[in-house]
């Protein structure tokens, strides 16, 4: 078995990223190099890392560059990947680095101070998806000849947008407003609805969850309450992997069991909820129980259903408004 040439990042590191006279390292070596750096870093996915890196460096797709194992880099290009290596060595996460998150098969925009979303969270759509799929069912059995309305959706938490771009893209004559308690990261999530699309369908509005909302929907008038919240305890948060770590705290922290801010959504949402409308609340994969207690507790909701991400761990809860 032939092994490429690694190359010596520690001595072209100390050279202020420049390259020898007349070196210019192919592909093959460039990510087996990579690959062996990111693995010493104890990456565990540093082989993929290492393709996305150098194809970002070359601005080339990640298929067309591992095609072409003998094409050789440009000094430019070499001290491009080499700093995106450093970064990622630093345990920075590869959202950050790229700028670039794909969610729902959507290339969203990542910026740091956003949280990076989470191929989990896709089960928040699904479960929103069918949320509104049964309610409207329900509806057309009770009230037959009744046109379907344009469904209401609350966002709480929204982040980088992802999800209330995903339904915004399914569902589309749906209204939705979408909230966050940082302005950069309604700018990024703005950024990408506009990128997708979707920017007149989605009212980004700036706040602490309903306070937010105040003023734009009248009580008992939305469909759909839709959050990620922070859920892990604050006392987890430092025993997460280090990428976990740069990302906002304020987005993570749950508070000493992981449920301060769900508590405040089983308690705030049933007021602005329509008879038989959802909440649906994304989870850590051991609070199912308790979160299902919280909303038992109101006597404002029908049992909860439990749906989980493609583990098989519980991941969100959504539990219906009951009819009055």
């Amino acid at each position: 078995m032939i092994r490429p040439r690694l190359l010596d990042f520690t001595r072209l590191r100390s050279a202020s990223l420049a390259l020898p006279s007349g070196c210019r390292p192919d592909v093959e070596a460039c990510l087996a190099s990579g690959t062996l750096l990111l693995e010493e870093a104890g990456i565990g996915t540093a082989r993929l890392d290492a393709e996305c890196m150098l194809a970002h460096a070359l601005g080339r797709p990640r298929w067309q560059v591992i095609a072409e194992p003998q094409q050789r880099l440009a000094a430019e290009e070499f001290g491009s990947y080499l700093g995106l290596l450093e970064r990622r060595e630093r345990r920075e996460p590869l959202a950050y680095i790229l700028g670039r998150r794909e969610f729902w098969s959507l290339d969203l925009s990542v910026s740091p101070g956003v949280l990076v979303p989470r191929p989990e969270s896709e089960t928040l759509v699904e479960a929103a998806l069918a949320a509104w799929g049964e309610g409207q069912s329900t509806k057309a059995r009770r009230e037959p000849g009744v046109p379907n309305v344009a469904a209401t959706i609350v966002e709480l938490c929204t982040g980088s947008g992802a999800v209330a771009i995903a339904l915004a893209r399914e569902m589309p004559a749906a209204r939705i407003l979408a909230t966050d308690v940082s302005w950069r990261a309604l700018r990024v999530a703005r950024a990408n609805a506009e990128a997708h699309g979707v920017a007149e369908q989605i009212t980004f509005l700036r706040g602490n969850l309903w306070r937010a909302v105040n003023g734009h929907v009248p009580p008992g008038s939305v469909d759909l309450v839709i959050a990620n919240p922070p859920y892990i305890p604050t006392a987890e948060i430092a025993t997460l992997m280090p990428e976990v770590q740069w990302e906002p705290r304020l987005a993570l922290d749950g508070g000493a069991d992981g449920l301060k801010v769900v508590r405040e959504l089983v308690v705030t949402s049933p007021e602005r909820l329509r008879s038989g409308g959802c909440l649906l609340v994304e989870i850590g994969s051991d609070q199912a129980e308790a979160v299902l207690d919280l909303l038992r507790a109101t006597g404002r909701f029908e049992p909860g259903q439990v749906f989980r991400d493609l583990a098989g761990r519980p991941r969100v809860i959504a539990a219906r408004q009951r009819e009055m």
